[in-house]
């Protein structure tokens, strides 16, 4: 019952917006009071919510198809990016629960994302992230576990700190393996903006779910299970770390599940709190130690220590 009760004040609030003056005399002293209410509803979600796995925990989700969110896939977007303890996972989709539908894929919530990223001889792109360029390119080829299809894909990030992205899809049998067709290659050379772009040996694998709110422009993705590796020789992994990214049109600190986040943010600084990374530059800077990593340096000092410490 008690879980019951606390999920319904958090649903009757989710429409409530902090700066909007309701009709007739509401004072901006009862706005604040319905956004501490707010917060005080998810907080009792964490009290009375049972300890959950993580498959239980996506379980409980109402789904969403892929065909329902192909024509609203946030291909320009502003992202948020959290390093989070795979231990609050499932209690954070338990509080946010009935403000999210979950990504389902012939039946499965959860999947293998495998990258093999895209760089040029000089590692410009490695060097225009570590060096903090405000405009920069990103590009990998994706394949997605739940329907094998692969993707050559390249991000731009802006001046105004807007993510463009472009793709085409590969050939249903090419994966992340073969080559890049002389197509591909023309639309890696429009798009990407660093000279003569090859396939690299770095690949980075992840499980990953996705939620999408039913309100607003809004998707989040959990990461979980990061594995790095170079070639067949070297492997790092990002352990018990997990990567929850938060993509909107518009930035929206009011986000059910930023306002669930509040709930573990100063259990382990930097943990829930608003971290710039990339998974490129992170698993480039494990896989060889010896590269400077300039603006990186606090971010990978801070992961090399919480991946060592959290278990």
């Amino acid at each position: 019952m008690a879980i019951t009760l606390a999920l319904s004040c958090v649903l009757d609030t989710r429409n409530f917006q902090p700066n909007q003056t309701p009709s007739g005399t509401a004072s901006s002293e009862e706005g604040v009071s319905e956004v501490t209410s707010k917060k005080a509803c998810i907080s009792t979600v964490f009290c009375t919510f049972p300890v959950l796995n993580l498959q239980t925990a996506i379980t409980s989700l109402a789904p969403i198809s892929l065909t329902e969110i192909e024509g609203a896939e946030l291909m320009s977007r502003l992202d948020q990016k959290y390093l989070i303890h795979r231990e609050w996972v499932p209690q954070l989709v338990g509080a946010i629960k009935d403000e999210y539908r979950i990504l389902e894929v012939d039946g499965a919530r959860q999947t293998e994302y495998r990258n093999r990223f895209i760089e040029t001889a000089s590692q410009s792109s490695l060097h225009e992230h570590t060096r903090g360029r405000n405009i920069r390119f990103k590009a990998r080829i994706r394949q997605y576990g739940s329907n094998l299809r692969s993707f050559l894909e390249v991000k731009e990030k802006t001046v105004h700190g807007r993510t463009i992205k472009a793709r085409i899809e590969r050939d249903a049998t090419a994966g992340i393996e073969r080559p890049l067709t002389p197509e591909e290659s023309k639309f890696l050379i429009s798009h990407y903006k660093y000279g003569d772009p090859k396939l690299s040996e770095v690949t980075c694998n992840f499980n990953r779910f996705t939620l999408v709110s039913n309100d607003q422009a809004e998707r989040i993705t959990v990461d979980t299970d990061i594995v790095f590796r170079s070639g067949k020789k070297k492997e790092e992994s990002l352990g018990e770390l997990c990567i929850m990214e938060i993509k909107q049109e518009r930035i929206n600190r009011n986000s059910p599940l930023l306002q669930a986040l509040e709930r573990f943010k100063f259990e382990y600084t930097p943990l829930g709190r608003r971290i710039r990374m990339s998974k490129y530059v992170v698993g480039m800077l494990l896989l060889n130690p010896n590269l400077p990593p300039r603006t990186y340096r606090s971010v990978m000092k801070r992961l090399r220590r919480m991946r060592e410490n959290l278990h």
